[in-house]
């Protein structure tokens, strides 16, 4: 019986919780306005909604430059929690390569890699981070 009131309750998304999380202003609005969610679903079908056709490419990169390097230190509570595991498990070799990876990733594509980092280890973001390094960049001009 708890379960059916929990599906019941609707997930109501505030926009300034939003922004703090992601970056984009632009999402948080959409996100904002088309809430509540009567499920975790459908929340998370309405994101990629809007992220992929209604986001447009300056409210991406408002995202991307909101987010810290991964491995950085931060004045972000929301990073440094979402970071926490991977600092738990890392030790000066893990850091260096970390700090590798990330600027061969920034050298390829421009921007820094974005993970979500929350209980992932250290060894756990470095092994993403090479699989996308090895992803072809394109180039739009």
């Amino acid at each position: 019986m708890d379960r059916l009131r929990e599906m019941e309750e609707l997930v109501e998304l505030d926009e300034k919780k939003l922004l703090a999380c992601c970056g984009s202003s632009q999402f948080a609005k959409e996100m904002a306005l088309a809430s509540p969610f009567p499920s975790l679903d459908q929340a998370i079908s309405a994101a990629r909604h809007i992220w992929f056709n209604k986001v447009d490419v300056n409210g991406w990169l408002q995202a991307f430059s909101a987010h810290p390097q991964i491995g950085q230190s931060t004045s972000s509570e929301w990073s440094k929690g979402e970071q926490s595991t991977a600092f738990a498990t890392a030790n000066d070799s893990t850091l260096r390569e970390l700090a590798d990876w990330n600027a061969r990733y920034i050298q390829k594509f421009g921007f820094i890699f974005i993970i979500c980092a929350s209980g992932r280890t250290i060894a756990e973001i470095v092994s993403e981070l090479k699989v996308n390094h090895q992803l072809v960049k394109i180039n739009f001009s």
